[in-house]
């Protein structure tokens, strides 16, 4: 790797960092587009690397959490981890065996999907009642796991309303519980990737190191930063890479 070159991966490592620290996005959101877009990388190596680094910063998170008044709650992140994380290897199976642009295409309506939920930020789900069926929240979590092994997304802002509404979490302690459920996502779908040919592994590190970096700065300055002008921002964001990835498909 060139001195360039780890520039490169050190801004964007930095970028995602800093807005994952600021706005709590995943790294996919970001690490996805990033390297594609800007250092040409082939969508399905970008999605394994994004599920390495996701590994690292939901660990993190919630080794922060179980420090809280929230913390994770093991029984449910048990449990619904063996819906999601196996399910995660579809995803992995999808990617390796289906053209480029269905992953394209799936990640870029993703990213449409979250654009106006990022913007207008988490909302508390009203209550810690469930009244959804826990069979259907774990249908849905093979369903989220099946997209985060398929885009490299680790699936918390779709987890969270399902705990509440069908596990009776509360929302804080859904937010700690999903981002647990994320890492073993994470560790299953990487494993996958492993296993089926990703060797674009001395890349990583320096995203590592510098997302910790960048995570570390976002959380700093978040509190002067006017919270709604930067996901606004950032929502305008996905909307426009999403647009981009869908018309290199097109055209």
């Amino acid at each position: 790797m060139g001195v360039i070159e780890f520039l490169i991966y050190a801004v964007i490592g930095t970028i995602g960092g800093v807005l994952s620290g600021l706005i709590g996005v995943g790294g996919g959101v970001f690490f996805v587009p990033a390297l594609v877009l800007a250092v040409g990388w082939d969508i399905t190596d970008a999605v394994a690397a994004s599920l390495i680094v996701i590994i690292f910063s939901s660990l993190s998170g919630t080794f922060r959490n179980q420090r809280s008044r929230d913390p994770a709650d093991w029984r449910w992140t048990a449990l619904f981890s063996l819906a999601v994380a196996p399910a995660s290897l579809i995803g992995v199976a999808i990617s390796r065996f289906s053209p480029d642009a269905v992953v394209e295409v799936t990640f870029a309506l993703l990213l449409l999907a979250l654009a106006v939920p990022t913007a207008r930020g988490r909302k508390d789900v009203g209550g810690n009642r469930a009244n959804l069926p826990t069979w259907i929240v774990f249908a849905a979590g093979i369903f989220i796991g099946a997209l985060s092994g398929l885009v490299g997304v680790g699936g918390g802002v779709m987890m969270v309303p399902l705990m509440v509404l069908g596990l009776g979490l509360t929302a804080k302690k859904a937010v700690s519980t999903s981002l647990a459920v994320v890492m073993f996502t994470g560790i299953v779908a990487t494993a996958g990737y492993l296993a089926t040919g990703f060797d674009r592994l001395a890349e990583v590190p320096v995203l590592i190191v510098f997302s910790m970096v960048g995570a570390w700065i976002g959380v700093k300055a978040r509190d002067p930063l006017p919270d709604n002008a930067i996901r606004i921002g950032f929502g305008v964001f996905m909307v426009a890479v999403s647009l981009q990835i869908l018309a290199g498909v097109v055209f």
